[in-house]
């Protein structure tokens, strides 16, 4: 049986259209099977840990090695500029395969406190087969945070990119058998939802890594739960507030961070800082200055240096739109932007907006937009602020900007989001640190420590000495 085809187009030449073919069912299973089989055919969960761990520093070397290729790839397709796809997404890959290689020779299990005539002990074994489904945003850098952790971990992949941006992917995992992975245990099964949900329910999935929308990763939940109870981890969606207090240094660095972090990627970041709220003395200084940033970003394809690459589609364009309308239906206050950029050559932008509502009713607050959609709101005491700060559905990230460091702390302490970044917004290049949310932004972490125990299950073991006579 063949799978749906599919369509492929370039959002910055939407006159490149690529066509392939959906994994089908049968691909899925075939797919399945032959990790599980490469998996126990080659002893990979087996050998020893530093085996694992040059196999991945090769394949490291070998990415970094083709550095350019993969990142045009990634251009490509997706909304990733090429300039910060070379800078940063491609080699964001060579650093996780090394520090989960890294993560594999350091690894401890744990002899726990018995009498003297008993033995107990752990063992972290791998899970067997990971079904991992990564979005289109960042295909290359969430792919990563899946594959690399649980290939050290001694687990077989299967990954299902988005069926809109599978080509840099596929080249990074040719590459890794370059380097001596072994065939079969890393697959990738190019498709649509109905692929994601055929990995899911698979027999032979042990467990399930997903990224994408708060709506799809309630489907993958229920479905993995549905068929075999199997362990989930979930990346979802973000209503990140950047929390401003009156006495925040350099105003200036604060509205540069601001509007990175709602322009960053067109907006398309699940951690955009999505919700300004602002002591009120400091608001009109700080949109001001936002405003002013939003004036000198330059919108184009994202094979030229530009601070707005397109929109990945025009269904996610319309939906940006439609919310945007049904904001301004519902009350909210139009400060600048609020419509699509219009382009000769059909690609899709939207304007970097400001909404001002405090209705928490109101859709700009309800819904991640994934736009560069920025809604302003204002507080006078510090336990507005967090109250407002703090959404009652999602708590993916959430900046604070103070120069009071108990404030700062105070703020990190009841602000309820996975990440709190203090004077600062975004991920830095150091992956130690863990990365997931609370509610409705999912569960389970990527990166650090966390993120590569989440594919291991721990066996205890109990000993019973007997007596020498």
């Amino acid at each position: 049986m063949r799978g749906a085809p599919l369509e492929l187009r370039s959002p910055s030449a939407p006159d490149i259209v690529f066509e392939e073919q959906s994994a089908s069912t049968d691909d899925v299973d075939r797919s399945v099977s032959l990790a599980s089989t490469a998996a126990k055919a080659s002893g990979w969960a087996a050998c020893g840990p530093r085996d694992r761990a040059q196999v991945l520093h090769r394949w490291a070397d070998l990415v970094d090695a083709h550095l350019e290729e993969i990142a045009t790839l990634e251009a490509l397709l997706g909304s990733r500029p090429y300039h910060e796809a070379t800078a940063r997404d491609v080699r964001v890959v060579g650093m996780a395969l090394r520090l989960f290689a890294a993560y594999a020779e350091t690894h401890e299990s744990a002899v726990t406190a018995t009498p003297h005539r008993q033995l107990s002990y752990t063992r972290d074994m791998p899970y067997g087969v990971v079904a991992a489904i990564a979005p289109w945003n960042f295909p290359l850098i969430l792919s990563a945070w899946k594959f690399a952790p649980a290939l050290a971990a001694g687990n077989a992949v299967v990954l299902k990119p988005s069926e809109m941006t599978p080509f840099s992917i596929l080249r990074v995992a040719e590459l890794g058998v370059e380097a001596g992975l072994p065939e079969g245990l890393f697959n990738i099964l190019p498709g649509d939802g109905g692929t994601g949900q055929a990995l899911v329910r698979h027999p032979g999935v042990d467990t399930v890594s997903f990224t994408g929308s708060t709506a799809t990763g309630a489907l993958v939940m229920a479905e993995a739960a549905a068929h075999g109870l199997k362990p989930v981890s979930l990346e979802l969606g973000g209503k990140g507030a950047q929390l401003v207090f009156a006495d925040a240094d350099n105003l200036d660095h604060v509205a540069d961070l601001i509007v990175r972090g709602i322009t960053y990627n067109s907006g398309q970041v699940c951690f955009a800082g999505s919700r300004l709220i602002v002591q009120a003395p400091v608001r009109d200084k700080l949109l001001a200055r936002i405003e002013q940033r939003m004036d000198r970003l330059v919108a184009g394809p994202t094979w030229q240096e530009v601070s707005l690459p397109p929109i990945i589609s025009p269904a996610q364009l319309a939906r940006i739109e439609q919310i945007v309308a049904t904001a301004l239906s519902q009350g909210a206050k139009l400060l600048r932007g609020g419509e699509p950029l219009a382009d000769a050559e059909r690609r899709c932008f939207f304007q970097p907006t400001i909404l001002q509502s405090a209705d928490v009713d109101n859709v700009a607050y309800r819904e991640e937009i994934f736009g560069p959609v920025l809604l302003l709101d204002t507080f006078e005491r510090f336990e507005e602020g967090i109250a407002k700060a703090n959404h009652p559905d999602f708590g993916l990230a959430a900046s604070v900007y103070t120069s009071n460091l108990n404030a700062a702390l105070a703020a990190a302490d009841q602000l309820d989001s996975g990440t709190i970044w203090i004077n600062h917004w975004g991920r830095a290049a150091d992956m130690t640190s863990p990365f997931g949310g609370v509610r409705r932004s999912g569960f389970g972490k990527d990166m650090g420590r966390a993120g590569y125990q989440k594919y291991l299950k721990t066996k205890s073991v109990w000993v019973e000495r007997a007596d020498l006579q």
